[in-house]
């Protein structure tokens, strides 16, 4: 069983490029001599009007709706063909031109793959090949190096540096500059890897000093008191807002009176303590401390 093929149906733009489809399926099915004069080495006229009337079917097929009215009454294949190209041909020099100014002001975008702009750029040369407009193989380079943006301007300096513009090949430049997105690709996946376990190292140690600093502090606040020796009274164990000795010389009888005094006691270990203070009119302060054994 024969394969059968299926184009684009023609519908009105783009017609070098469907006749080139059309012409591929015509010659498949030994019938693209219909579209031209019969040639004079085919007799058989049952012969000649079954390919002509495989080629009618096949070119209905390949038009669209719009397209295959226009040559609905056409009888051969070659009116039709005649047809289309009388309606349709003319427009292939605005086609070349569109097409051409496309091609020189294409640029890539820095968020478009290089293989999505490579193959943009062959369509374009595909469909000005079908026009009849031959693009040469360095100056295909060339477009395509002067395509790109400007993050591609070393790869350009580089391949230019090396290179004769005269000896440049298109494949190769496409070859050189998809690696060179590979490499801006991993480059750009190992910084940001980089950056996340600086990250994650950084929030450790964070979280490990924090910790620590904490129960540092716990535990210097927890000793503070047992080590720490007030200078007002020269004893350890206590605050300024906690010193018994100073509480007892704010509770004195005023200073206009010639004296006061005060005791406290306190227990420290094994040892019992007592102390009394006196102030006299002159701020003078005397203490004595009587300390018995327990």
């Amino acid at each position: 069983m024969a394969a059968k093929y299926e184009i684009e149906r023609f519908n009105g733009s783009n017609f070098s490029l469907w006749k080139m489809r059309i012409k591929a399926i015509l010659r498949k099915d030994n019938c693209l001599a219909t579209i031209g004069d019969r040639p004079a080495k085919i007799t058989d006229n049952a012969k000649w009007n079954d390919m002509d009337g495989n080629a009618i079917a096949n070119i209905h097929l390949a038009l669209a709706d719009e397209v295959l009215s226009s040559v609905a009454e056409k009888k051969t294949v070659k009116e039709i063909w005649d047809t289309l190209t009388k309606l349709y041909e003319s427009k292939s020099l605005h086609n070349t031109i569109f097409l051409k100014r496309r091609l020189y002001t294409l640029r890539m975008a820095e968020t478009t793959s290089v293989t999505d702009h490579i193959n943009t750029i062959r369509t374009l040369f595909s469909q000005l090949t079908t026009l009849g407009q031959q693009i040469e193989e360095n100056k295909r380079a060339e477009l395509l190096l002067q395509s790109l943006p400007d993050s591609y301007d070393q790869l350009i300096i580089n391949l230019t540096n090396n290179i004769l513009t005269d000896y440049l090949v298109f494949n190769d430049v496409a070859a050189a500059i998809l690696e060179e997105e590979n490499r801006c690709k991993n480059k750009g996946d190992r910084n940001n890897s980089n950056q996340v376990e600086a990250l994650l190292v950084s929030r450790g140690r964070s979280m490990k000093h924090g910790s620590s600093g904490s129960q540092r502090q716990g535990r210097s606040n927890s000793r503070s008191k047992k080590t720490v020796k007030y200078y007002n009274c020269g004893r350890k164990g206590h605050f300024k807002r906690g010193c018994w000795f100073k509480k007892g010389i704010e509770n004195i009888v005023d200073s206009s009176k010639s004296q006061g005094c005060v005791a406290s006691t306190s227990e420290d270990g094994d040892v019992l303590y007592s102390e009394a203070a006196t102030v006299s009119t002159d701020r003078k302060e005397l203490t004595e401390v009587w300390v018995m054994d327990s």
